[in-house]
């Protein structure tokens, strides 16, 4: 069973679930700023690996679910946004709207020679007010092979300050080389290229073997 169906399952067994009562997410790519070590491509994929990551984490709570890259995509698009322009509050708020989401996670990363700091604020897509912003602050937690842990840890953080049930514990070992492999992977596949994205999530697997976002992806392009 994948994740997403067992977050729907758990969704669909939850005691006195209803729609209305359900918190879902909408998650953006987060913006490389200040990073060194890397090269630009590489950091814009790993913005989008990281919000995927962090969108699968949070749609595994029983009350929580998030909206399909492909419609946060779309949503991003539709407010004609420059190639430099990044995303406010407000406009966090919109594609919130649009996609039908509760929340907003939006938010940036710094990779300094591989020290590695994500700092995430959550919205709300009605008002567009920031509810709460999280980090991994602790310095024994900042090492860009940690990517993994820490956006899984942020995730946990985000559902308990919403009062939203976690969902069921990972322990998949993820090491920074395969959720770099992951992210320029998600950006193959999005430009339509499926072989050299099947190959980017391979050699992601081939590091990390359980890697439930790469195994689920590569599913998805060999269709």
């Amino acid at each position: 069973m994948t994740r997403l169906s067992f977050a729907l399952l758990a969704l669909a067994l939850a005691p006195g679930t209803l729609q209305s009562q359900q918190s879902s997410f909408a998650v953006v790519p987060f913006e490389a700023q200040q990073s060194f070590g890397l090269d630009q491509e590489t950091l814009s994929a790993l913005g989008g690996g990281v919000a995927q990551i962090l969108a699968s984490e949070l749609s595994l709570s029983p009350g929580g679910s998030a909206a399909p890259r492909s419609a946060t995509a779309g949503a991003i698009t539709s407010q004609s946004l420059s190639k430099t322009a990044r995303i406010d509050a407000a406009t966090a708020a919109k594609i919130g709207k649009l996609v039908g989401a509760k929340y907003v996670i939006m938010g940036n990363f710094v990779d300094y020679y591989g020290k590695f700091r994500l700092n995430v604020r959550v919205i709300d897509a009605q008002t567009g007010a920031i509810v709460k912003g999280f980090s991994n602050e602790d310095p024994k937690m900042q090492d860009r092979d940690q990517i993994y842990l820490i956006t899984q840890t942020i995730a946990q953080k985000i559902l308990q300050d919403l009062k939203l049930p976690p969902g069921p514990a990972t322990t998949a070992a993820v090491p920074g080389a395969a959720v770099i492999a992951f992210s320029l992977g998600l950006k193959a596949e999005d430009a339509g290229n499926k072989a050299q994205a099947a190959s980017l999530y391979e050699r992601a697997l081939q590091s990390a073997p359980d890697f439930p976002e790469a195994k689920e992806s590569l599913a998805r392009v060999k269709g």
